[in-house]
């Protein structure tokens, strides 16, 4: 087994005049991410790879750190892009459904979701290259869209509005197969 810890960064302060992948940790999501370096000092991680955006950069160190280690941006671990910011919930939901439903499909500004999986499996494709157990704390909707794709989910929305935030699942790449379904800090 190769296990990929894929994580989903913790809790950013929203910041709707700014791109969401300058958004930086709240102060919550910092105290997130060290409940799951707590959790991840028990994985055995040989690497940390993250996503550039200052959100899933912040969770990575403070895992990284506490597992005594560094953290490693990889491209294509960013989030699937959206053009324009969705303030209402509802509507943000519908967009992320939609997308996902026609992976192929441009739709509402935002990036293929298909496009965004195929950078994603590169980028699996550049960790594959080194030591395990790996972690790669990266973003929902992409994520989704990857896993989507890679195991062939049928309900992918449903899987994305399950996922908390932060919240992590192992993806064994030999199988490729999920070991399980995404978790959240415990209450």
């Amino acid at each position: 087994m190769r296990p990929l810890y894929l994580l989903r960064h913790a809790s950013p302060t929203l910041q709707p005049n700014a791109p969401q992948s300058e958004w930086t940790l709240s102060e919550r999501g910092i105290a997130e991410a060290e409940q799951l370096a707590a959790m991840a000092r028990g994985w055995g991680l040989r690497a940390v790879y993250t996503s550039a955006e200052s959100k899933a950069k912040a969770t990575a160190l403070i895992i990284a750190e506490a597992c005594g280690l560094n953290a490693s941006v990889v491209d294509g671990l960013e989030e699937l892009r959206f053009d324009e910011w969705i303030a209402n919930s509802n509507q943000f939901s519908e967009a992320v459904r939609d997308i996902l439903a026609e992976p192929d499909v441009a739709m509402r500004g935002a990036e293929r979701a298909s496009s965004a999986a195929a950078r994603f499996a590169a980028a699996v494709g550049i960790i594959e290259q080194g030591p395990f157990p790996a972690a790669a704390v990266s973003h929902g909707r992409v994520m989704t869209a990857y896993l989507a794709e890679t195991l062939r989910l049928p309900d992918p929305f449903g899987l994305w509005r399950a996922m908390p935030m932060p919240a992590w699942a192992v993806l064994d790449l030999d199988g490729p197969r999920l070991a399980g379904e995404f978790r959240g800090l415990p209450a």
